[in-house]
């Protein structure tokens, strides 16, 4: 009992270190940014915020830029006037920050700045600042590795001859239900990208759900803790969420693209708010996690490697408490 209320005291602990480190005081560091002109403003407001300026020779080009998800926003000079374009559906974070070091950066120079706001596919009402999809993120990752050690428990082994098969339609129709209570009922999701959204999100669980059922079946009920550690305490935190990668502590950017969360972060809102754009590496690196721990199980199952799971199981549902997202 002790042991068991001492790993508990260590994952509440780490969870507070992990998910405070990665999320608070952001601060952008080179955050992609486009610019139009020149003028004394862009120069200033650099003093203050962390920009990686890609020039543009026109506002067209810039906004072309934005329905990419290339830049986080742009400013526009001609003729001494300046306008910043923010997008909104990029971050929750940027376009206020954006807005306040430009807005002193104008008063500084003695320049005039208007403030547009510009979104290839509008925020829905339900959703004004882009946070839905950062914490729908967490009950996906949460079924994955849920159904998996529920399985375990109730099968008393981490694998089966049907294990792959049983997992992968949970996670289709877990995928299904989680998309039509977003889209259709609360309303999170723009109910157009429902035929998109619904295999996104069945493929986070089933890479989640894969890789619990490899480390249960070579560690036990361990192996659900250990996914735990990998998918939600590091993974989660590193994923970006809704205020953007480029707000991230330089650790948490490095290590995310390496773990699911992010790749499905990146995948399912870039699919929705922009079209598909910059999504290419999001599914590769999620679908080689997908055939890869699929084929591992396989070969586990082939060989009967099977790490003992006890006859009480229920410690490996015990570490299966859900926790919260980092908007």
């Amino acid at each position: 009992m002790l042991v068991a209320l001492g790993i508990c005291a260590v994952m509440q602990c780490l969870f507070a270190t992990t998910y405070m480190s990665a999320g608070h005081a952001p601060k952008a560091s080179n955050l992609p940014f486009g610019a139009v002109g020149s003028s004394p403003v862009l120069a200033e407001a650099q003093k203050k915020i962390s920009l990686k300026v890609t020039q543009y020779p026109n506002e067209a080009a810039a906004k072309s830029a934005m329905d990419q998800a290339r830049v986080f926003g742009a400013l526009v000079s001609s003729g001494g006037t300046n306008t910043l374009i923010v997008v909104p559906s990029m971050s929750d974070l940027a376009p206020l920050d954006l807005a306040v070091r430009f807005e002193e950066a104008a008063r500084g120079t003695g320049q005039k700045l208007a403030v547009q706001q510009y979104a290839p596919l509008p925020l829905v009402p339900r959703d004004p600042f882009g946070l839905v999809q950062a914490l729908m993120l967490v009950p996906l990752l949460i079924g994955g590795y849920m159904s998996s050690t529920l399985l375990m428990t109730a099968t008393g082994k981490a694998a089966g001859r049907w294990r792959a098969a049983q997992l992968a339609g949970f996670a289709v129709v877990s995928g299904l239900v989680i998309d039509l209570i977003v889209c259709y009922w609360l309303q999170g999701f723009p109910s157009s990208k429902f035929w998109i959204t619904w295999p996104i999100c069945s493929l986070i669980v089933a890479v989640v759900a894969f890789v619990a059922a490899v480390l249960q079946k070579l560690l036990g009920p361990i192996g659900t803790l250990v996914t735990v550690v990998v998918i939600i305490l590091l993974g989660n935190p590193s994923s970006g969420g809704a205020s953007g990668v480029p707000y991230l502590p330089a650790f948490w950017r490095d290590l995310g693209p390496y773990l699911p969360p992010r790749n499905g972060y990146i995948l399912l809102h870039h699919t929705i708010y922009f079209d598909g754009h910059g999504t290419s590496q999001a599914l590769i690196n999620l679908l080689i996690y997908l055939v890869v721990a699929a084929a591992v199980l396989i070969v586990l199952d082939l060989r009967h490697t099977e790490a003992d799971v006890p006859v009480d199981a229920t410690e490996a549902a015990a570490v299966s408490v859900p926790v919260g997202a980092v908007p």
